[in-house]
Protein backbone atom coordinates (compact mmCIF):
# COMPACT_ATOMS: atom_id res chain seq x y z
CA UNK A 1 0.00 0.00 0.00
CA UNK A 2 1.27 3.44 -0.95
CA UNK A 3 1.83 6.12 1.68
CA UNK A 4 0.29 8.69 -0.64
CA UNK A 5 -3.17 8.70 -2.17
CA UNK A 6 -3.58 7.84 -5.83
CA UNK A 7 -6.41 8.81 -8.21
CA UNK A 8 -8.02 5.45 -7.43
CA UNK A 9 -7.43 4.86 -3.70
CA UNK A 10 -6.52 6.44 -0.38
CA UNK A 11 -2.96 5.90 0.82
CA UNK A 12 -1.72 4.63 4.17
CA UNK A 13 -1.37 8.09 5.73
CA UNK A 14 -4.94 9.12 4.86
CA UNK A 15 -6.34 5.80 6.07
CA UNK A 16 -4.33 5.94 9.30
CA UNK A 17 -5.47 9.50 10.03
CA UNK A 18 -9.08 8.50 9.31
CA UNK A 19 -9.08 5.49 11.65
CA UNK A 20 -7.05 7.13 14.42
CA UNK A 21 -9.57 9.99 14.48
CA UNK A 22 -12.50 7.54 14.42
CA UNK A 23 -11.04 5.62 17.38
CA UNK A 24 -10.29 8.84 19.25
CA UNK A 25 -13.88 10.03 18.79
CA UNK A 26 -15.19 6.66 19.97
CA UNK A 27 -12.95 6.95 23.04
CA UNK A 28 -14.28 10.48 23.57
CA UNK A 29 -17.84 9.20 23.65
CA UNK A 30 -16.95 6.44 26.13
CA UNK A 31 -15.07 8.89 28.35
CA UNK A 32 -17.93 11.41 28.23
CA UNK A 33 -20.25 8.70 29.52
CA UNK A 34 -17.93 8.10 32.50
CA UNK A 35 -18.64 10.01 35.66
CA UNK A 36 -16.85 13.39 35.71
CA UNK A 37 -15.85 12.71 39.31
CA UNK A 38 -14.45 9.29 38.45
CA UNK A 39 -11.38 8.01 40.22
CA UNK A 40 -8.07 8.21 38.41
CA UNK A 41 -7.35 5.42 35.99
CA UNK A 42 -5.32 2.70 37.80
CA UNK A 43 -1.61 3.25 37.37
CA UNK A 44 -2.01 6.93 36.45
CA UNK A 45 -3.26 10.19 37.86
CA UNK A 46 -5.65 10.74 34.94
CA UNK A 47 -9.40 10.77 35.49
CA UNK A 48 -11.95 10.35 32.69
CA UNK A 49 -12.48 14.11 32.27
CA UNK A 50 -8.76 14.90 31.96
CA UNK A 51 -8.35 12.08 29.47
CA UNK A 52 -11.41 13.28 27.52
CA UNK A 53 -10.04 16.83 27.38
CA UNK A 54 -6.55 15.69 26.38
CA UNK A 55 -7.79 13.40 23.60
CA UNK A 56 -10.03 16.25 22.40
CA UNK A 57 -6.94 18.44 21.97
CA UNK A 58 -5.22 15.62 20.09
CA UNK A 59 -8.25 15.35 17.78
CA UNK A 60 -7.91 19.09 17.09
CA UNK A 61 -4.24 18.62 16.21
CA UNK A 62 -5.04 15.59 14.04
CA UNK A 63 -7.75 17.61 12.26
CA UNK A 64 -5.13 20.23 11.36
CA UNK A 65 -2.76 17.52 10.11
CA UNK A 66 -5.54 15.80 8.17
CA UNK A 67 -6.65 19.03 6.50
CA UNK A 68 -3.06 19.93 5.55
CA UNK A 69 -2.55 16.38 4.20
CA UNK A 70 -5.69 16.74 2.12
CA UNK A 71 -4.43 20.00 0.58
CA UNK A 72 -1.03 18.57 -0.41
CA UNK A 73 -2.22 15.16 -1.57
CA UNK A 74 -4.37 14.00 -4.48
CA UNK A 75 -7.95 13.00 -3.67
CA UNK A 76 -9.14 9.71 -5.19
CA UNK A 77 -11.85 9.98 -7.82
CA UNK A 78 -15.40 9.12 -6.86
CA UNK A 79 -16.54 5.62 -7.89
CA UNK A 80 -17.90 5.53 -11.44
CA UNK A 81 -21.28 4.23 -10.28
CA UNK A 82 -21.97 7.21 -8.00
CA UNK A 83 -24.81 9.43 -9.09
CA UNK A 84 -24.51 13.21 -9.13
CA UNK A 85 -26.68 13.64 -6.04
CA UNK A 86 -24.61 10.99 -4.17
CA UNK A 87 -21.40 12.87 -4.94
CA UNK A 88 -22.98 16.14 -3.81
CA UNK A 89 -24.18 14.50 -0.59
CA UNK A 90 -20.77 12.88 0.02
CA UNK A 91 -19.00 16.21 -0.52
CA UNK A 92 -21.38 17.95 1.89
CA UNK A 93 -20.92 15.25 4.53
CA UNK A 94 -17.12 15.36 4.19
CA UNK A 95 -17.14 19.16 4.48
CA UNK A 96 -19.32 19.05 7.59
CA UNK A 97 -17.06 16.34 9.06
CA UNK A 98 -14.10 18.69 8.72
CA UNK A 99 -16.06 21.53 10.33
CA UNK A 100 -17.03 19.24 13.21
CA UNK A 101 -13.46 17.95 13.64
CA UNK A 102 -12.54 21.53 14.50
CA UNK A 103 -15.76 22.71 16.16
CA UNK A 104 -16.11 19.85 18.65
CA UNK A 105 -12.64 20.20 20.21
CA UNK A 106 -12.88 24.01 20.19
CA UNK A 107 -16.29 24.02 21.90
CA UNK A 108 -15.00 21.42 24.38
CA UNK A 109 -11.99 23.64 25.07
CA UNK A 110 -14.29 26.64 25.54
CA UNK A 111 -16.56 24.58 27.83
CA UNK A 112 -13.57 23.56 29.95
CA UNK A 113 -12.51 27.20 30.09
CA UNK A 114 -15.68 28.27 31.89
CA UNK A 115 -15.56 25.45 34.45
CA UNK A 116 -13.71 25.73 37.75
CA UNK A 117 -11.12 23.07 36.99
CA UNK A 118 -8.08 23.84 34.81
CA UNK A 119 -7.82 22.27 31.38
CA UNK A 120 -4.78 20.04 31.70
CA UNK A 121 -3.16 18.17 28.83
CA UNK A 122 -2.56 14.68 30.29
CA UNK A 123 -1.70 16.50 33.56
CA UNK A 124 1.55 17.63 31.93
CA UNK A 125 0.63 21.31 31.55
CA UNK A 126 -2.34 23.67 31.71
CA UNK A 127 -3.89 24.82 28.45
CA UNK A 128 -4.78 28.52 28.22
CA UNK A 129 -8.44 29.32 28.70
CA UNK A 130 -10.73 31.11 26.30
CA UNK A 131 -14.41 31.81 26.75
CA UNK A 132 -16.96 31.84 23.94
CA UNK A 133 -20.17 31.70 26.00
CA UNK A 134 -21.55 30.54 29.33
CA UNK A 135 -21.25 26.98 30.60
CA UNK A 136 -24.82 25.92 29.82
CA UNK A 137 -24.66 27.28 26.26
CA UNK A 138 -21.27 25.64 25.60
CA UNK A 139 -22.53 22.31 26.96
CA UNK A 140 -25.56 22.43 24.66
CA UNK A 141 -23.50 23.41 21.61
CA UNK A 142 -20.88 20.74 22.30
CA UNK A 143 -23.49 17.99 22.75
CA UNK A 144 -25.50 19.11 19.71
CA UNK A 145 -22.39 19.07 17.52
CA UNK A 146 -21.58 15.57 18.74
CA UNK A 147 -25.11 14.39 17.91
CA UNK A 148 -24.73 15.83 14.40
CA UNK A 149 -21.41 13.99 14.10
CA UNK A 150 -23.06 10.69 15.09
CA UNK A 151 -25.85 11.18 12.53
CA UNK A 152 -23.36 12.01 9.76
CA UNK A 153 -21.15 9.07 10.75
CA UNK A 154 -24.16 6.77 10.36
CA UNK A 155 -24.85 8.25 6.92
CA UNK A 156 -21.18 7.85 6.01
CA UNK A 157 -21.14 4.18 7.09
CA UNK A 158 -24.33 3.47 5.13
CA UNK A 159 -22.86 5.11 2.02
CA UNK A 160 -19.54 3.28 2.36
CA UNK A 161 -21.33 -0.05 2.89
CA UNK A 162 -23.52 0.56 -0.17
CA UNK A 163 -20.49 1.26 -2.38
CA UNK A 164 -18.52 -1.67 -0.96
CA UNK A 165 -21.45 -4.04 -1.59
CA UNK A 166 -22.06 -2.63 -5.08
CA UNK A 167 -18.40 -3.12 -6.00
CA UNK A 168 -18.40 -6.65 -4.58
CA UNK A 169 -21.51 -7.58 -6.58
CA UNK A 170 -20.00 -6.06 -9.73
CA UNK A 171 -16.82 -8.12 -9.28
CA UNK A 172 -18.85 -11.28 -8.69
CA UNK A 173 -20.92 -10.70 -11.85
CA UNK A 174 -17.76 -10.06 -13.86
CA UNK A 175 -16.16 -13.27 -12.54
CA UNK A 176 -19.17 -15.41 -13.49
CA UNK A 177 -19.69 -13.83 -16.90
Amino acid sequence: MNLLNTRSTYGLVSRALHWIIVLAILAQWLLSEADEDSSPIPGSNLDALTLHQSIGLIVLLLAVVRLMWRFVNVTPAWPDDMRTYEIALARAVHFIFYVLLFALPVTGWALSSVEDEPLRFFNWFDVPRFVLAGEHTMEEVHETLFNILVALAALHVIGAAKHWLTAKLRRRRAATA
